[in-house]
């Protein structure tokens, strides 16, 4: 991914949980700053609570330009359980 690709793609995986908030929160800003993704794969995140939902959230507030596509299993769960369908692309 370059920073002047329009159509760069950052792909998200692992646990987006509590335990690992604020090392993801660090990560996700610098790699957003550094490479200026037009979306956000989450089809890698294998498991996400509301700490992890939050930090996505907070990054579509701050980005509203930032699409977020493929939601996984996990990421489908809790957006249907939270009726929040329109916070995916």
């Amino acid at each position: 991914m370059t920073p002047s690709d329009p159509n760069a793609v950052l792909q998200l995986g692992g646990a987006f949980t509590i335990e690992r908030a604020a090392e993801l929160k660090g990560l996700l800003l610098q790699q957003i700053m550094e490479n200026r993704p037009e979306r956000l794969d989450l089809r890698g995140i294998t498991e996400l609570d509301t700490a992890g939902l939050q930090l996505l959230l907070s990054v579509k507030r701050c980005w509203p330009r930032l699409s977020l596509v493929e939601p996984s299993p996990a990421v489908s769960q809790v957006v249907d359980l939270l009726r929040l369908a329109d916070f995916i692309d």
